[in-house]
């Protein structure tokens, strides 16, 4: 989404191979250059101003990221007011449900995640601090879509290219804005198995007494332990606990 019309292309090409060495971890300059199909000459020019300014570091004939994205995650973190508070809360709700809790966030149409906990019998799954998903098939997705203000919300949708990636994924617009439309009634999302087959999830918004959205957070483990019970009344209970002592505190920011 927000795609630059007309993109910098010296520096959409440095974004390319930054791209290029997260997907890969390390890579040679003839393997960036055959990915992106441009010259070798042009990838060496691209990696050394990069690893100039310590951005990219090199191992051998090897290239990687380097540690000064580290500095930049830091100060990106940091512009989220509420970051700290929720934090805190993330890490109870955690500790109290044995799952796998997350802060997430949107932008440019697209759910972040800010933080993750892990409870002692939570799930092992790709996700990490600053990992981007669709916001269709995610209990944490859906929650911030159903609160955002609508036009913001219907831009999003329709930009968006559903897929179905696990079975239960929807797919159909209209069906999406059904759902959502619950979620306001009711404060809580679901992701019933809609991004993992096995996998599920519960999530709600973060706002403050204006509406403002902050962002959401979510509890997912497995089906195995979210009988009917679970899932519809003790972790929403958590949930919903916890973000009002978030937005309590907001208040005080």
């Amino acid at each position: 989404m927000n795609s630059a019309k007309n993109p910098i292309q010296a520096v959409q090409r440095t974004l390319d191979v930054v791209d290029v060495l997260k997907a890969h971890g390390e890579a040679r300059v003839t393997d960036i250059a055959a990915e992106l199909d441009l010259s070798k000459g042009t990838i060496h020019c691209h990696l050394a101003t990069l690893e100039q300014n310590g951005y990219v570091v090199k191992n051998g004939q090897r290239y990687a990221l380097g540690l000064r994205f580290l500095d930049l995650s830091h100060h990106a973190k940091n512009r989220v007011d509420i970051y700290d508070i929720t934090k805190a809360e993330v890490d109870a709700l955690a500790a109290e449900s044995g799952e796998m809790a997350l802060f997430t966030v949107e932008e440019h149409g697209e759910g972040v995640c800010l933080y993750k906990a892990e409870g002692e019998n939570a799930v092992q799954t790709k996700l990490y601090v600053g990992y981007r998903n669709g916001l269709y098939h995610t209990a944490v997705g859906k929650a911030l879509l159903a609160f955002m203000p609508e036009a913001h919300r219907e831009e999003i949708i329709r930009e968006t290219e559903f897929e179905r990636i696990a079975p239960n994924t929807i797919t159909d617009p209209d069906e999406l804005r059904e759902q959502l439309a619950e979620i306001r009634e009711r404060g809580i999302a679901y992701n019933r198995e809609e991004t993992i087959q096995g996998l599920v999830g519960v999530g709600a918004p973060i706002r403050d007494q204006d509406g403002t959205l902050y962002g959401a957070v979510s509890l997912i483990g497995p089906v195995s332990r979210m009988d009917d019970e679970r899932l519809t009344e003790e972790l929403p209970e958590l949930i919903r606990r916890a973000v009002n002592i978030i937005e309590v505190n907001i208040t005080s920011l």
